[in-house]
Parts: structure tokens; C-alpha cells; sequence
């Protein structure tokens, strides 16, 4: 994908001959947004209905306003809580979780629980009917969000059906496709979670909303009133302007409707009795070096050395200039670490690769980070600031999927010398040691990492963190071991970590419980994890971080190339 700081119309081009499943819109088109440049290799067939029509390619966008606030009128948060959860989860009528600085709920103020007569009338005044509905996929993954993720998914197609004039296909596509497909722009509608990349509230909305960064999680939306109110909040230190600011964010987001917020769902992490360390704050961090086992425990591995952690997550991309997924950027920072830090199991940053907290300019636009001394890659390269430099080099060259996290708010990086990294900021932002606590901000090792391509699978990770990667054999199972040349106080207490990757969160469920591993983590998903809470010999934590599931509309999606 191509994007840059200015904001800049994109033109999103359709693989030769690939069906749209959408009707006739009848809407004009809306104002442009930045659509993907290059479509990424084409993901697994649809099977839409038979009667799904060819969009017409002169219309642009399939998806106007009126038919994405029919959806959101349509849907029943409420219901699917209900009956697919039994009340587990919390309904979600924003992107900011209740319990953030300047929540509010705008998408309750415009539709209520539902609003059915608004969905109808919507579709009406689009130019749909029960003669000619509005066909269209409507895309998620079966089992990297849990065994419930197929009921949600029928749940929605069963409401937005339910106005008459519509008609849902739903498709499915293994994680690892299912992420470079909707990153390439190919899915015209799909399901995601959201797990926030730092603690402030801009963390839920930018990534979404703002031209530089949406391209990056599929949305492709653009609007200029949108970034201005955005870098606004984002900028203002007064509490009640921010405040102000972010209930016009949450107006406009509910009135245009970048994605719809589903519910909110708690996350949990279980273990066998005898794994001590565990602890997972809001920042959603596994800190692995910290983890250590209770005498007389006998681990999975049957060596007190190995630990195997589970999970139903897949390695998208290892390449901390590139990834934008919650595993891969736990992996990357166990394997390396970030300017800043936090403290295991807290929102408490500390310092990480940096000897201290930044020194701030009087504007507020310019941070200087000092590295600590004796910091080295784990092939025994020392870390010196150039790296920095070097990967917003590659962030700017290569534009991988993370980029407009690190480009929507810092203008240019510098080293002035070798233990002096200095961000200049687009806009002062009070959040940006947080932001230097993501992935992004983790060093890459120039060795494994060339400056002109992205490597998404690198057979090693000789970062500087406290493990370092020495095998991956996707789909099966990576191993971590520590790292000779790390230097901090925190070196890891067991030496290598086996990650085991599952189809499903039943079977990853049935091996903790058989002791085939000692963590399963990510994601058991509320059924399996109440089930395991009356299992003897386990412990299962509710972690306290929001997480959220939302659809994200396309943008761009349908439009062509002039």
C-alpha cells in the first residue's frame, strides 16, 4: 500500500475480472478516500448467491452512507450479547471502551438499541427494495476470535436480513489470508478485534479514522474534518477542550461511520498451577522473561528450562517496521524492546531501550530519547542510534502494514550521535512515550532486515530484547531462547519458550487441560475459559483490557482506476 503525511487521494485498482458482490448502488458516490495502490495476491473464492449482481464500476464506492448507517441501524448489539453469550459481553456503542478518559456512546444517541424503521427506511432512500435488495459478502475468520465467532456472524446476517432488503453471504478465510486480504483492499466487509496499541483514547479511533493510518486495518477512509477534530484531541492539553473535542470525534464517527463498534469482550489467559509470572495489564503485554515455575512443578516440555505457551493466533509478519497484529508484536518484543516500556502486568511505563524518559521541547514537537550503554542485537551487534533513523527510513520506503502509525504523527527522525535519537512530531501530542512503547519503536537488526524489503518470515530475531528467535515453522510452533548479549536486570528466568500455534481454541483448551502445554493464551474465547475456570490444576484469568469486535466497512471498495 501507498501513503504518505499529506493527505492524498488513492485510487483502488480491482484484480482483473473479481466479482463484487453488491447490487446496483444508487447512491452518489461520496467524497474520494485513500483506497489501496496494489492488490496483494487474491484471496480464497467466494461463493456469493447466484442472484448477487456486478457492480457498476462507474458509481465508485458500494458503500454510500445511507447503506452504512442502515447497518448500523439494523444491527442488535443487545441480542447478540444476549444470545450468543449469554451476557458475557458488554455491548459496544463507540470505539473508546466506557472506562477511557472522554468516552461517550454515539452510536446509541443516533440509533438506539436498533432502530429497524431508520434500517428500512435507509435502504429505501438508497434505491433498494425486497425486489431488488442489497447483495453483498460479508467476511470473518471461524476460529481466531473463538468458537462463538460463526454465531455472531449469522446473529448480524439474520438482523440486517430481517429489513427485508437485504441480502448477507457470509464468508470465511483462514487468519494469515484473511489479514493480507483485507490489508490488500479485497473484502468488502469484515469482522475484526482491536486491542489498543497504547493507553489513550486516540489509540481507538486514529487507526480507523485518519487518512494516513485507516489504510492500514482495511478501512480506507478519508475525511478531513474527521483528521482535523482527530489531531485536535490529540494535540490539547485542557481537559475540557479535549474532552469537547472527542464528542465531536464520537458524533461525526457514529454519523459517517468509519466501522461499527459490536461489544466488548474479556480476554483470558490460563495456566497450569505451578507457571508463576504471569501478568497482563492494560497495555495487553506477555512478558515472557518473567515467567518462572514453583518447585516441584513438572512442566509440559518434562525440563524445567522449557515452557510451552498455546495460542490459536498466526505469525503474520515478524518485521517490527511491517507488523500490525497483537501476536506478532508480542513476539517482536520479547525478541527486541521498544525506546519505552512498561512495568509487567501495568500501564506504568518505564524505561526500555532508553535510559530515561524523553526530554521534551517547549512546543511539545520534538522528544530526545539517550539509549542505554551496552545495548546489543543478540548476534552481538551493538545498537546504536542510526537504527532509529533506519527504520523510519524503511517505514517512508517501504510502507509496511504499521507505517501510518509511526507517519500520522512524527515528521522526521534523527541521530545527532550515537546514543541521541530525536523525534520531530507533526502536532505536540502528550501520549508519545506510550506510542515509543509500541512494536514500531522496537530496533530491528540491519542484518535480518534490509533497508529495501519487507521480511515478514526472518528465519532468526537477533533483536535486543531478553529471548531471541531460533526456529518458526508456521502454523506449528516457534522457539524462543535467551539472549547471551542482553544486559538488563530482567534477563529471562526460563530459558526457552515454545510457542505452539492451534487450529482451534477447543483443542488448544483440551491441551492445557491434558498438560500438554503450560499456558493457553489467545484466544480461548469466554466459552472454553469458563469452562476451564472448574478444572482442577488450572488457574484462569479474566485480563483487565479491553477488547473489542467491530465491522469494518471498505471504503474505497468497488471503485476504479481513472
Amino acid at each position: 500500500m501507498s501513503k504518505n503525511k499529506f493527505q492524498v487521494l488513492f485510487v483502488f485498482v480491482l484484480l482483473a475480472g473479481m466479482l463484487v458482490t453488491a447490487c446496483q448502488p444508487a447512491a452518489a458516490t461520496e467524497e474520494a478516500a485513500p483506497a489501496v495502490e496494489e492488490a496483494a495476491p487474491a484471496v480464497e473464492e467466494a461463493a456469493p448467491a447466484e442472484d448477487a449482481a456486478m457492480a457498476d464500476e462507474s458509481t465508485g464506492p458500494i458503500w454510500t452512507k445511507e447503506l452504512r448507517q442502515a447497518f448500523a441501524a439494523a444491527i442488535d448489539r443487545e441480542a447478540i450479547v444476549d444470545r450468543v453469550f449469554e451476557g458475557r459481553n458488554t455491548p459496544a456503542y463507540h470505539m473508546v471502551p466506557p472506562s477511557y478518559p472522554y468516552a461517550t456512546e454515539p452510536f446509541l444517541d443516533k440509533y438506539g438499541t436498533r432502530d429497524l424503521d431508520m434500517a428500512k427506511q435507509l435502504l429505501t432512500d438508497a434505491g433498494y427494495s425486497e425486489d431488488n435488495p442489497f447483495v453483498f459478502d460479508l467476511w470473518y475468520p471461524p476460529e481466531h476470535y473463538g468458537t462463538t465467532t460463526a454465531d455472531v456472524m449469522q446473529v448480524i446476517k439474520e438482523q440486517v436480513e430481517e429489513t427485508g432488503m437485504a441480502v448477507v453471504n457470509l464468508q470465511s478465510m483462514n487468519w494469515a489470508e484473511y489479514v493480507d486480504g483485507f490489508v490488500a483492499g479485497d473484502l468488502p466487509l469484515f469482522m475484526l478485534g482491536w486491542f489498543p496499541d497504547f493507553t489513550d483514547p486516540d489509540t481507538w479511533l486514529t487507526p480507523f479514522a485518519s487518512c494516513v493510518q485507516s489504510p492500514d486495518n482495511g478501512v480506507n477512509y478519508c475525511n478531513e474534518e474527521m483528521d482535523a477534530l482527530l489531531q485536535a484531541a490529540a494535540s490539547a492539553t485542557d481537559e475540557a477542550e479535549r474532552a469537547s473535542l472527542y464528542e465531536q470525534v464520537g458524533t461525526l464517527y457514529a454519523e459517517d461511520i468509519p466501522t461499527i463498534p459490536l461489544f466488548w469482550e474479556p480476554e483470558f489467559i490460563t495456566y497450569r498451577n505451578g507457571v508463576e509470572g504471569v501478568a497482563i495489564g492494560a497495555p495487553f503485554e506477555f512478558n515472557y522473561n518473567v515467567l518462572s515455575f514453583a518447585d516441584g512443578y513438572e512442566p509440559a516440555s518434562g525440563d524445567a528450562n522449557t515452557i510451552i505457551i498455546g495460542t490459536t493466533d498466526e505469525v503474520n509478519s515478524l518485521d517490527a517496521n511491517d507488523a500490525y497484529a497483537t501476536h506478532d508484536w508480542e513476539i517482536i518484543k520479547n525478541t527486541g524492546m521498544a525506546l519505552m516500556s512498561y512495568t509487567p502486568g501495568t500501564a506504568d511505563l518505564v524505561p526500555g531501550a532508553a535510559a530515561d524518559f524523553p526530554v521534551i521541547s517547549n512546543d511539545g514537537k520534538t522528544y530526545t530519547f539517550t539509549l542505554k550503554d551496552g545495548l546489543a542485537f543478540a548476534d552481538g551487534t551493538p545498537l546504536t542510534a542510526d537504527a532509529y533513523v533506519y527504520a523510519w527510513d524503511r517505514f517512508n520506503t517501504l510502507e509496511g502494514q504499521v507505517s501510518g502509525l509511526v507517519q500520522v504523527y512524527v515528521e522526521n527522525v534523527t541521530a545527532p550521535d550515537e546514543k541521541t535519537v530525536v523525534y520531530d512530531l507533526i502536532n505536540p501530542i502528550g501520549f508519545f512515550p506510550a506510542l515509543a512503547a509500541t512494536a514500531p519503536f522496537v530496533a530491528v537488526n540491519p542484518n535480518e532486515f534490509l533497508a529495501d524489503e519487507i521480511v515478514q518470515f526472518p528465519e532468526k530475531l537477533d533483536g535486543i530484547g531478553p529471548y531471541k528467535m531460533v526456529s518458526h515453522v508456521p502454523g506449528e510452533q516457534m522457539v524462543l531462547e535467551a539472549n547471551d548479549f542482553y544486559t538488563g536486570d530482567d534477563a529471562a528466568i526460563i530459558t526457552t519458550v515454545i510457542i505452539k500455534y492451534f487450529a482451534d481454541p477447543t483443542t488448544m483448551a483440551n491441551a492445557v487441560e491434558k498438560g500438554e502445554i503450560d499456558v493457553a493464551w489467545r484466544t480461548l474465547g469466554p466459552v472454553e475459559s469458563t469452562r476451564l475456570q472448574s478444572v482442577e490444576g488450572l488457574t484462569v484469568e479474566k485480563i483487565d483490557a479491553p477488547t473489542l469486535r467491530y465491522l469494518v466497512f471498505n471504503h474505497t471498495y468497488g471503485m476504479t482506476a481513472e
